[in-house]
């Protein structure tokens, strides 16, 4: 938690502008990682959480109309999903090395992901006890991001599996 809390405090996320127009945008460690969970779990189907984030998952068949349905459904092109907190936590979990329990420090490194615009809460504000988020990065920001932490991000994605 000590490390978690020294992460988040010697390196604030800032936003600056490069040449070109696009964003150079720098975060702690652990925002780095909820940014991806976000993401996979914006556009990753809740359903296929067991393959990609359980170690033994069990063995999956494809069929004729699974393949079919995937076509059909590509996730990239339809947009981002709303998500619920527990979900991201749990994906977040999954990737990251990160053993803790949430902690105040971790819900910090969210909202502030919301206030940069990067993750955006959906919903009414009357669901406080369980929020919605949705990812509002592109895949070409996301896998920038997962390059600085060394995070294969196209290896989850159900869309390339």
């Amino acid at each position: 938690m000590q490390q978690l809390l020294e992460q988040s405090s010697n390196k604030l996320p800032s936003v600056s502008t490069i040449s070109g127009g696009a964003a150079k945008v720098e975060l702690p460690f652990y925002s780095k990682y909820l940014l991806i969970a976000a993401y996979l779990a914006s556009y990753n189907p809740a359903k296929s959480d067991r393959r990609f984030f359980l170690k033994h998952h069990g063995k999956q068949k494809k069929t004729q109309a699974m393949m079919k349905a995937k076509e059909r459904s590509c996730s990239q092109l339809t947009g981002p999903k709303q998500f619920p907190l527990d979900r991201l936590l749990a994906i977040f979990y999954s990737i990251s090395e990160c053993k803790q329990a949430p902690t105040a420090a971790l819900m910090m490194q969210l909202s502030t992901l919301v206030s940069l615009r990067l993750v955006v809460q959906v919903g009414a504000d009357e669901a406080i006890d369980a929020p919605k988020f949705k990812c509002a990065v592109g895949l070409h920001f996301i896998r920038q991001i997962a390059r600085t932490v060394d995070f294969d991000v196209v290896h989850y994605l159900y869309d390339f599996a």
